[in-house]
């Protein structure tokens, strides 16, 4: 008889407990050979990523303590065979690219059916990529027109700025959560002025509020 295959860590991050029970849940009930693990901060799961180096991650974008483009970079430094999916609430085709250029596997919004949770860890950890159709097909325009000026052409500091403006946040208060200084921040703005093409930093807040909304309504 073979010998039993040794379980594998699955790490779910996010900072609603509802959310990460649910995926463990999910996990236990409709998948086998994981060890699920539940965490609610960027440095929590950084931590359990570099003790366990996890074979999947489940990992939310927006976190109390930090950015989760960042974390997934960091995630698979630490664990570079990890398979990561992005698991959030925020518009696929707002985040959905620049969470496979940090080196998620997958990107997958919350409004979608549960039982996608399952199929885009599997598919992920066999080797493969999951996007919903429509990220599918924003990547392909992506590819067949690369942006050359807006939004599009954030780096993704300045994107993390971007949206903390967008949520109403100071620059202090950005700087604070992004571990950076505040003259960092105002550096990242004049860029961004720039780039969209803002006289003044009222109308980059004004932009910046106008784009999360569009993000909240799926547009």
């Amino acid at each position: 008889m073979p010998p039993p295959v040794p379980k594998r860590d699955l790490l779910i991050v996010d900072d609603h407990p509802i959310i990460t029970l649910a995926v463990k849940s999910l996990v236990e009930t409709m998948l086998t050979g994981y060890v699920p693990h539940t965490v609610h901060t960027a440095a929590d799961a950084l931590e359990l990523a570099v003790q366990l180096k996890p074979a999947v991650a489940v990992v939310d974008i927006s976190l109390p303590d930090g950015d989760g483009l960042d974390l997934v970079r960091r995630i698979k430094e630490a664990a570079p065979s990890c398979a990561v999916l992005v698991f959030s609430m925020q518009n696929e085709l707002h985040y959905g690219a620049r969470a496979l250029k940090a080196g998620a596997n997958g990107y997958l919004m919350k409004g979608d059916k549960v039982s996608a949770v399952v199929e885009a860890i599997r598919k992920i950890e066999s080797g493969g990529m999951y996007a919903s159709p429509a990220l599918a097909e924003e990547l392909l325009r992506g590819v067949a027109k690369p942006a050359n000026s807006g939004i599009e052409t954030f780096s993704d500091r300045e994107y993390q700025v971007f949206r903390l403006l967008a949520e109403g946040h100071s620059t202090k208060e950005i700087a604070l959560r992004l571990k950076i200084s505040t003259k960092t921040v105002d550096s990242h703005i004049e860029h961004m002025k720039v780039k969209v093409d803002c006289a003044n930093k009222t109308e980059l807040l004004l932009k910046a509020r106008d784009w999360w909304r569009s993000t909240q309504e799926g547009g």
